[in-house]
């Protein structure tokens, strides 16, 4: 594919038509920034299917419309045509259009096409909109910081296996809704298994419910008709009660008049007795309160004489306790002053002597101090002795770590060289595992054709379900058509057969004739409405006409009565000289004699002719015909739906069990792909580990060579650090001076501290001393005032008793009044208790008489209530069962549109069997129990199980469908897999060489390599830099400088385009982080990769050195802000103009 022309219209800056022309060589674009450079390589991208907003530097992918600016309205659309030729040469035209709300819309040389398509187009000519060919801005920093992962997607597009990586995904996605549907198909035929086994249980259940119904049906008849006949007996019995109930009702009203005239005159008498009463009460009541009031102001003075008792009492030992206090304060006191003169005294002694103590102490701890001063510079001087011998310990040590260091590690490196020695020949483990995926491929084909042996197997099975399905279901239709025509035959016979005597008792000639099949109608013409005459001699002079029969006559040659099976011999003279024809020939006729065709016109000898009569008697006699035919083919047919059945059934469970078969088979496939995959993956680890172990034997060995080199450094420092410690002073010679220092330093401390402590020990004791004189002062004032409290006290004493003296005679002067009048008021009392016990004797005897009277009378009632409830409980009773005949008579004519008498005609039972309603009722609840215990019943459950098990045949072939579907998927991307390794193994191969030899070219000398790194399968390994410029170590790209990088970057970046050259490369500001000497080395490896390939080339770029070095220029001018316009410069014939 070679790329022509690229035109932009609407696309981001580029409001104006522009049309960039991609010419062989090298095409620079060149411009200030911001001008819109970036653009055309973002159009080129967009164009070739570029989805990602992000990526086109936008928040959605409307934003690649121009948006317009202070001077431009907005634009509606934009659109990127690139024109291009394809291998043989044939144009291709390829355009993306995008409008605002409307999305893209992608067109192959005028045609609507998807963006899938595009993408494929695009990837199998190894460019698309990820190419590796395509470098924007910050592309070399994006592979400097990729993650393994990340570069080996570069490595696959250069590999040219993007198109198989989108061909795996459909096949995955494929492969997962292929599953899917599998596992659905599968749990739909298991439930279509349980359905069709509950199906024909429940079809079982059906016919035994039918039969239980049916059997219900005339048990509820008879428990109807018991119910009905029950109800009338009890009806009859009620009333006749109910009657004998009114007479006692009678009887017990009269009684109860009686006793109510009783009970109203001693009502009235208790009544004046319950006054009389009252007012006694009332009298003792008032009296009683009256001498409860005097007893309770007795009790009140006597009790408040005691009080006062109390109370001087209490007041005498209070004044005994205020006695007692006054003596103990005035003791107190006396010795408290005594106590306080002698602590006061004290105290001044003591603070007189703290002075000198003080001065003590400040002696003390100047002494200390000097002592402290002389330690710190003893130690001082010995510290930065010391110090230097720590050092100088210090580097010698790290010197003797590193040297040991590094001879551990050249430990290491010897161990891990006899370690790569001591493994196993990697040749031949690839060959080992080159023979096992041989043999597992082997097996996978055996596997492979075992199941299209299977497969195949099972489509003949499949054709001959299918044709014993047909088989099976034609002869059913045509059983089932006959059967329904033989049943309904059969129905009319019988009815004719309960209807064959006719009303004199005699058969009707119809009955007793039948005739060949296809002389129906000529018999019927002949005997015409004569056929349904009774055959024989009526009895007495019964009217109508009969067949009694005469002697027949010598029969014509073509009798009529040649072809009739059964003739009774009262229709032999009938039939004796009747001709029958096809067709009427025109022949004369003797008298007597007719002439009959097949259908079913008649001509006498007399000249007389009918047509079309007797047609109903014809009918009956083709039916008579006809279902003699049908007797004949049902057992054949029956027959036949029997053997199609058991042949269905053959070859389903054939085909049932070669389906598990062919399910194991797949597993077993299955199983062997992944064996071969299993093999494949080891032999691909098996190749990388030889590869990884060759690589490995030259990392070791320049690791080694590094390592002596740091090992004979390592030995020069550490024998410069032992010259530097031997050259030092020994640090023993002032740690005497020190210890004695340090001794003066600690028997001054202690002195001082002697001192401070007997000084704190002073000012504790002086502080003891304050306080316990300022604790008597405070116990002095407490017992002064203690003394004031006794003082006052005992004067208020004094005139508490005085106030008690005095209510205490006014109170003992009130007893003896109220004693005297609670005397005379115990006479009043005793005069009016006697005269309320006389009034209550009355009234006792005036209660007994009432309910005595009070008791007859309800006595008297509940007698007439009996009898009412009597009388009501029977007429209801009668009712009742009156109601409960008419409704059993309801019932059974809702129920069975008849009235219960009627019943055991229509159901035929015998009345005189049936039994009493609660025995036909357990009948009817053991059926209806029967019944019951089935549950719930599916009365289609037969026409359902047909068409579930067509459904399970359907779902099993589709099942084989879908299983072959996914093995058939599975295969693809095992060989998808596959040529993506062997591809992606080639290309890495392919890309090592280019960019080993790249490197050494742009840094003139120096090593560089790729590896695999992280996983021993190339689809999923990622791909790690290792490069070595000149004069440096062998290391991974991260650890190089920033220039190293970025040309290193640049370096793979071609490597990966040498490996499948791209229609195109474009180069974004590649040459920005490049100095003057790099770009010379840059631009002349665009000058070889031009000459060695067919790429044309797109370079955008702000250096002077790399423009100068295209062939031709396109400028991207900005005359108008945020316009973009596109000017180009031939530079060959800028030259050759020049020249001339």
């Amino acid at each position: 594919m070679e790329f022509r022309k690229l035109r932009l219209s609407g696309f981001k800056s580029f409001v104006e038509p522009a049309e960039l022309r991609i010419e062989p060589g090298l095409t620079g674009v060149v411009g200030p920034n911001g001008c819109g450079k970036s653009n055309v390589l973002e159009a080129i991208r967009w164009v070739m299917g570029e989805n990602s907003p992000k990526s086109m530097r936008g928040g959605g992918m409307e934003d690649v419309i121009f948006a317009g600016t202070a001077n431009r309205p907005p634009r509606d659309f934009a659109e990127v045509v690139l024109h291009a030729v394809d291998d043989k040469g044939e144009p291709l035209d390829v355009t993306r259009r995008i409008e605002r709300g409307a999305g893209s819309a992608y067109r192959l040389n005028g045609d609507d096409v998807r963006a899938k398509d595009i993408s494929l187009l695009f990837a199998d000519a190894a460019t698309g909109a990820h190419s590796p060919a395509l470098v924007s801005q910050g592309k070399i920093a994006q592979v400097i910081a990729a993650k393994p992962t990340e570069r080996r997607m570069m490595l696959e597009e250069a590999a040219g296996i993007a198109g198989l990586h989108v061909r795996r995904r459909d096949a995955e996605s494929k492969l997962r809704s292929t599953e899917k549907n599998l596992e659905r198909l599968e749990d739909l035929m298991a439930g279509l298994d349980s359905q069709i086994g509950s199906l024909r249980r429940q079809a079982k259940q059906a016919e035994r419910y039918k039969t239980l119904s049916d059997q219900i049906r005339v048990a509820e008849a008879r428990l109807l008709f018991a119910r009905w006949r029950d109800a009338a007996a009890a009806a009859e019995a009620a009333r006749g009660q109910a009657k004998g109930a009114d007479d006692k009702v009678a009887r017990a009203q009269a009684a109860a008049k009686e006793a109510q005239g009783a009970q109203a005159a001693l009502a009235e008498s208790l009544h004046e007795l319950r006054d009389e009463l009252a007012d006694r009460r009332d009298d003792a009541s008032a009296h009683g309160h009256r001498m409860a009031a005097l007893s309770s102001q007795l009790e009140a003075a006597e009790d408040r004489l005691k009080d006062l008792d109390r109370q001087k009492a209490r007041l005498e030992e209070d004044r005994i306790d205020a006695d007692r206090m006054t003596r103990d304060a005035a003791n107190a006191l006396t010795d408290l002053e005594t106590a306080l003169d002698a602590g006061a005294k004290a105290l001044l002694e003591d603070e007189a002597k703290r002075p000198d103590i003080a001065r003590l102490v400040e002696k003390a701890e100047s002494e200390g101090r000097k002592a402290e001063l002389a330690l710190a510079r003893a130690t001082a001087d010995h510290a930065g002795v010391e110090a230097e011998w720590r050092v100088a310990e210090a580097e010698i040590s790290q010197a003797q770590s590193r040297v040991d260091r590094l001879e551990a590690e050249a430990r290491r490196l010897d161990d891990q060289r006899a370690a790569l020695l001591g493994e196993t020949d990697p040749e031949q483990d690839v060959a080992t595992v080159h023979q096992a995926v041989e043999r597992a491929q082997a097996e996978t084909v055996r596997l492979r054709d075992a199941l299209d042996t299977a497969r195949a197997r099972k489509d003949e099975l499949a054709s001959a379900r299918d044709e014993t399905a047909s088989t099976l279901s034609t002869a059913k239709a045509e059983l089932a058509g006959i059967e329904r025509e033989w049943q309904a035959l059969k129905r009319d016979r019988e009815a004719r057969e309960r209807q064959k005597k006719s009303g004199h008792g005699l058969p009707a000639a119809l009955d007793r004739i039948s005739t060949e099949p296809g002389y129906e109608r000529a018999l019927a013409a002949a005997l015409g409405r004569d056929a349904k005459a009774p055959l024989g001699t009526p009895e007495g002079k019964a009217e109508g006409r009969f067949w009694t029969g005469s002697e027949p006559p010598s029969p014509v040659a073509d009798s009529l009565a040649a072809h009739v099976r059964e003739c009774p011999q009262e229709l032999a003279a009938r039939l004796a000289l009747v001709h029958v024809v096809e067709a009427d020939d025109g022949r004369d006729l003797g008298p007597g004699e007719w002439l009959v065709t097949k259908d079913g016109f008649l001509r006498r000898w007399d000249g007389f002719v009918a047509r079309g009569e007797g047609a109903a008697e014809a009918a009956r006699l083709e039916a008579d015909n006809r279902f003699a035919g049908l007797e004949g083919q049902l057992p054949n047919l029956r027959k036949a739906v029997e053997n199609a059945s058991s042949a269905q059934e053959t070859a389903r469970a054939e085909l049932s069990d070669l389906q598990r078969d062919l399910v194991a088979q797949e597993r077993e496939l299955n199983t062997g792909a992944e064996a071969e995959r299993q093999a494949l993956r080891a032999l691909d680890q098996a190749e990388a580990r030889r590869d990884r172990l060759a690589a490995r034997r030259e990392e070791l060995a320049n690791s080694g060579k590094d390592l002596r080199e740091q090992r004979e450094a390592a030995q020069a420092d550490l024998d410069a650090a032992k010259r530097k410690k031997a050259e030092l002073p020994d640090p023993e010679s002032g740690r005497a001076a020190l210890e004695a220092s340090r001794a003066k330093n600690e028997a001054a401390r202690e002195a001082a501290q002697s001192a401070t402590a007997a000084l704190a020990a002073h000012d504790q004791a002086l502080a003891v001393a304050r306080e316990r004189v300022a604790t008597q002062r405070k116990d002095m004032a407490a017992w002064q005032a203690r003394a004031g409290d006794a003082a006052n006290r005992l004067a208020g004493m004094e005139a508490r008793f005085e106030e008690i003296a005095e209510e205490r005679a006014v109170i003992a002067a009130k007893p003896a009044g109220l004693i005297k009048e609670i005397e005379g008021g115990e006479a009043v009392r005793a005069r009016l208790t006697e005269e309320l016990a006389k009034a209550e004797a009355a009234m006792r005897e005036a209660e007994e008489q009432a309910r005595a009277a009070d008791a007859k009378l309800t006595e008297v009632n509940e007698t007439l209530s009996t009898a009412r409830e009597e009388r009501a409980t029977l007429a209801t009773r009668a009712e009742n069962e009156e109601q409960r005949r008419e409704e059993m008579a309801r019932a059974s004519g809702e129920r069975f549109q008849s009235p219960p008498p009627l019943l055991p005609n229509k159901l035929e039972f015998d009345e005189a069997t049936v039994k009493d309603s609660a025995a036909e009722n357990e009948e009817m609840e053991r059926l209806t129990a029967s019944r019951e215990r089935i549950g719930p019943v599916n009365l289609v459950a037969a026409d359902e199980l047909e068409r579930i098990e067509a459904e399970h045949g359907a779902s099993a072939q589709e099942q084989a469908e879908l299983a072959e579907a996914v093995t058939r998927l599975r295969g693809s991307i095992s060989n998808l897999n596959r040529e993506g390794r062997e591809r992606l193994r080639k290309a890495f191969e392919e890309v090592d060489g280019h960019f080993r030899k790249l490197f050494s070219r742009l840094f003139e000398g120096g090593q560089a390599h790729l590896a695999m790194v992280d996983s021993d399968d190339p689809l999923e390994a990622g791909l790690e830099i290792y490069a070595q410029p000149p004069g440096k170590r062998l290391q991974s790209l991260s650890l190089l400088s920033g220039g190293e990088q970025a040309l290193t970057a640049t370096a793979l970046i071609f490597g990966l385009f040498l490996t499948n050259p791209a229609p195109i490369c474009v180069l974004d500001e590649v040459d920005a982080p490049l100095d003057d000497a790099n770009i010379e080395r840059f631009c002349d490896l665009l000058d070889a990769m031009n000459r060695d390939t067919k790429t044309r080339y797109l370079i955008v770029t702000h250096n002077a050195v790399t423009m100068s070095r295209m062939h031709r220029l396109f400028g991207v001018t900005m005359v108008e802000r945020g316009i973009s316009r596109l000017v180009s410069v031939d530079l060959g014939e800028a030259e050759a103009m020049a020249a001339e």
